[in-house]
């Protein structure tokens, strides 16, 4: 099985929660660095239009999106700590808390540096987070940071039983869901982390996800992307969740369709249906120059319609 290719920006919660998994699993993976701002021509290629970050690249198979990253590493590494287990319901309720956080934590984010952004990175985020009124935000807000504390004196509470992590003694998907935007608040909101360090069992959970590292991290470029893709496909039938083609789709399947995430400009990729299951949508990609590739993204939190 050859290294695991993570494309991203560390900057990104969600590129920190794609590392935290490598780090449980103990895995040594190639560090590809993509801009934060578009045009991200490498990447755009590869997932034939999808800019977001963090993308993983196991071979000539590119996985969208943090969900689809961790079934994927199961998948490909079972032998490893295991990320999502039979609880996956937990994992992706406690995903939605997760984005439930996310957006005051990105609205006082805004408030606190889009002053200080040039032009073009000030319109890229405008145009990644459409459903933000960016001059809106303000300097400061009393109910953002009212609001953080509250959801994080939630997460906390489900901490009181003395469990180490979310599931138990292990941790795994759900943990990292949450940790990842909460090490945002840590790294990024100082003037609101105050109110994380005050809780009573949540400072020891987030030291102790901080404990398990990122794994073993090697700087790569596109050329290793690039040449990876000559690996063969997995066949996607036998992904988590993969079942018979759904009869509802009808004449969708083997024809071209479209791809985007749902609430942000991620960029749109465009295929063949090829597969879907109850955790991912698979598209056969080809162009720019490259191998033929099978892009992954979740069910949840993306649109499919016909190109």
């Amino acid at each position: 099985m050859p290294d695991p290719i993570l494309h991203h920006y560390d900057a990104s919660p969600f590129s920190q929660k794609a590392q935290k998994m490598m780090g449980i699993k103990g895995l040594t993976w190639q560090s590809v660095e993509m801009p934060m701002t578009a045009p991200k021509p490498d990447i755009e290629a590869i997932t034939g239009g999808y800019r977001g970050t963090p993308v993983l690249q196991v071979g000539s198979d590119i996985f969208i999106d943090t969900v689809a990253i961790a079934d994927a590493l199961d998948h490909f590494f079972p032998e490893m700590a295991v990320l999502c287990d039979t609880q996956r319901l937990h994992s992706d309720v406690m995903g939605l808390w997760a984005d439930q956080l996310f957006d005051p934590v990105l609205r006082s984010a805004v408030a606190l540096y889009a002053k200080d952004w040039d032009d073009h990175f000030y319109r890229d985020r405008a145009a990644v987070f459409p459903h933000l009124d960016f001059p809106a935000q303000g300097e400061t807000s009393d109910h953002r940071a009212a609001t953080i504390a509250r959801l994080a004196r939630q997460l906390d509470g489900e901490l009181n039983d003395g469990r180490l992590y979310l599931q138990g003694s292990e941790c795994g998907l759900a943990d990292v869901h949450c940790w990842g935007i909460l090490w945002f608040v840590r790294n990024g909101l100082p003037h609101l982390a105050a109110s994380l360090d005050a809780l009573v069992y949540l400072p020891s959970w987030f030291e102790r996800l901080d404990q398990k590292g990122v794994g073993t991290r090697q700087q790569a470029d596109f050329q290793v992307a690039k040449a990876a893709l000559q690996q063969p496909c997995i066949d996607p039938v036998v992904l988590p969740g993969a079942r018979p083609r759904e009869a509802q789709l009808g004449s969708w399947w083997d024809t071209t369709v479209a791809v985007c995430a749902v609430g942000a400009d991620r960029g749109t990729v465009v295929g063949t249906l090829v597969s879907q299951g109850d955790r991912f949508t698979t598209l056969r990609v080809e162009g720019a120059g490259l191998e033929a590739r099978q892009v992954h993204f979740p069910r949840s939190g993306y649109d499919i319609r016909r190109a």
